[in-house]
């Protein structure tokens, strides 16, 4: 599992850390807040068209083509970022590493869910969630100091690097996927909409997308905001950097929270906190507090990821929970395409607070959802 861990955050690295750069330097080549946010859109246009085949894939090959077609895809996105040096190349850029994330994430995903029996799922799907945070940690502070000491260009080849990890390890560690045996085709016609017709499996799936939505945001409009401060990317790192840290404490403590609450309750309160952090963020402009309320929404935040996934995989129909992960990444990456559209327009006319406020409101009603 913890092998599992360490090439998951070296692809989900790449993913966040390319949104940190692709900000920054569409920023650099004088791109507006409508521009950012369809380029930001475009990282989920190919998994919103993929989510399910992938989850298919993964359901009947296994998981070692989809990994590694997915860390080949990300790999080729950083080398076109580095080599590109145009707006033009950070359109592709965003493409390639949606359709590369996709097929990696839903395979990872779904292997982890089959690691040992199901005593040990909260266990592994926490260990896959911690790996979440340290690479969300890992890829904010790498690019801004790679920006802020060697350039936009060679952020992206470091990143280029970090994708031979998984390659190296799936292709001399075949037994790594070996746990998950493919299973066979099903003769029965098998269509994904009717899994919405489950009502645990819809209202989990609208929740995971809302929470997605909200995470993606942080992640694109702190660069924003930060730039408009005058804060350097390195600064912007580390305030990206607390973030991730402090979504470490709800993950370690979730097998514990969820001896003692439902899943449901816990997802209630985090999520209102990390609202209150979403309305409180654009009030301050100083690296600290601005680090400090950062904290808070990501423990808020941190909790919702390691909830969605294991759920998903519970509450999936046997021989479907591929299929389901790909069906709840697909309602995840729909938010990514619409929510970033409309916060950039909302950017652009009345300025980047109103985006925070909107996540809030966001929030709020994924804690509705979650108490119904």
């Amino acid at each position: 599992m913890y092998l599992v861990a360490l090439i998951s955050i070296a692809i989900h690295s790449c993913y966040i850390g390319s949104k940190v750069v692709i900000s920054l330097l569409a920023l650099h080549y004088g791109a507006g807040q409508m521009i950012i946010g369809l380029i930001a859109a475009l990282y989920a246009l190919v998994p919103l068209l993929l989510g399910v085949y992938s989850g298919r894939l993964a359901d009947t090959i296994g998981m070692r083509v989809p990994l590694l077609i997915g860390a080949s895809l990300v790999g080729l996105a950083m080398l076109v970022g580095g080599f590109g040096a145009s707006l033009d190349a950070l359109f592709v850029t965003a493409l390639l590493v949606g359709a590369g994330f996709v097929f990696f994430n839903v395979s990872i995903q779904n292997l982890t869910g089959t690691l040992g029996g199901p005593d040990q799922r909260v266990r592994n799907f926490s260990i896959l969630s911690i790996g979440y945070s340290i690479s969300t940690f890992i890829g904010p502070m790498v690019a801004g100091f790679a920006i802020d000491h060697v350039g936009h260009a060679m952020a992206f080849m470091v990143f280029a690097g970090f994708t031979l990890i998984p390659i190296v390890v799936l292709t001399t560690r075949p037994q790594l996927t070996q746990a998950a045996p493919p299973r066979a085709k099903s003769t029965e016609e098998r269509r994904a909409l009717d899994l919405l017709k489950l009502p645990a499996v819809r209202r989990l799936i609208i929740t995971s997308g809302l929470i997605v939505a909200a995470w993606d945001l942080f992640a694109f409009y702190v660069p924003i905001y930060a730039h408009a401060l005058g804060h350097s990317a390195s600064t912007i790192g580390i305030i990206l950097g607390s973030y991730a840290m402090a979504g470490f404490l709800p993950r370690f403590l979730m097998p514990t929270m969820l001896r003692r609450w439902r899943g449901e309750q816990v997802l209630f309160v985090s999520m209102l906190l990390a609202a209150a952090g979403f309305v409180i963020f654009p009030l301050f402009r100083e690296a600290y507090p601005l680090m400090v309320v950062a904290a808070i929404i990501g423990v808020g935040l941190g909790c919702g990821q390691p909830l969605s996934m294991m759920l998903s995989y519970e509450r999936a129909p046997e021989g479907r929970t591929g299929e389901v992960t790909g069906l709840r990444l697909t309602a995840n990456n729909l938010a990514r395409v619409i929510v970033p559209v409309a916060a950039g327009s909302l950017g652009a006319a009345l300025g980047t607070s109103p985006v925070f406020w909107m996540n809030a409101a966001n929030l709020v009603g994924i804690s509705w959802l979650s108490r119904r």
